[in-house]
C-alpha cells in the first residue's frame, strides 16, 4: 500500500469515526420536555391531592390535584420518584422515552395505576380571531403607500 492510500484510509476512518461519535452523543444525549400532568383522568383513575415528584434526582416540586409543570430531561431512560403527603412509601419508577419527538406527558394517575402513561404532546396552533384577519384588497401598509 502507498503512503498516499494509507493516509486517505486514516483520513476516511477519522471522518467516519467523528460521525459516528456525532450519532452516538445525539442518541445519549438528546433532549425532551416532559410534561407531569397530576389531573383526573375522566372515567378512569383519580390524581393523588398532594404529592411531590423528582425526575431524574433533579429538583422536587410540589403538585396538587390538576396540576401540571415541566421538566427538562436529556437521554432516554429515566427514574420518576413520587412521594405522597399522607405518608405512604414514595413511588418510584423507571421508564424511557423515545428519540422521535420533543415533548412528552407523563400522567401521574395513569402510573400509579400500571396504565399507559407516556404520551406525545403536540402544541395545538391558536386559532386567529375573524377580526384581526384583514379584509381582501387591505394592506397593513396602506397608510405608508398613500401620497
Amino acid at each position: 500500500m502507498t503512503q498516499k492510500r494509507r493516509r486517505i484510509c486514516i483520513r476516511a476512518a477519522l471522518v467516519l469515526l467523528w460521525i459516528g461519535l456525532g450519532v452516538l452523543l445525539f442518541i445519549v444525549y438528546r433532549g425532551h420536555t416532559l410534561l407531569v400532568d397530576n389531573r383526573n383522568i375522566d372515567g378512569g383513575p383519580r390524581a393523588p391531592d398532594l404529592i411531590t415528584i423528582s425526575v431524574d434526582g433533579g429538583k422536587c416540586l410540589e403538585f396538587f390535584r390538576g396540576d401540571r409543570d415541566r421538566f427538562a430531561v436529556t437521554g432516554s431512560r429515566h427514574w420518576i420518584r413520587i412521594e405522597f403527603s399522607d405518608r405512604e412509601p414514595p413511588f418510584e419508577q423507571e421508564f424511557s422515552l423515545p428519540i422521535r419527538d420533543d415533548m412528552y406527558l407523563l400522567s401521574v394517575p395513569k402510573m400509579l395505576n400500571d396504565l399507559s402513561f407516556v404520551e406525545i404532546f403536540h402544541t395545538a396552533p391558536e386559532p386567529r380571531a375573524p377580526e384581526e384577519e384583514l379584509p381582501s384588497g387591505d394592506t397593513p401598509f396602506e397608510e405608508l403607500l398613500a401620497p
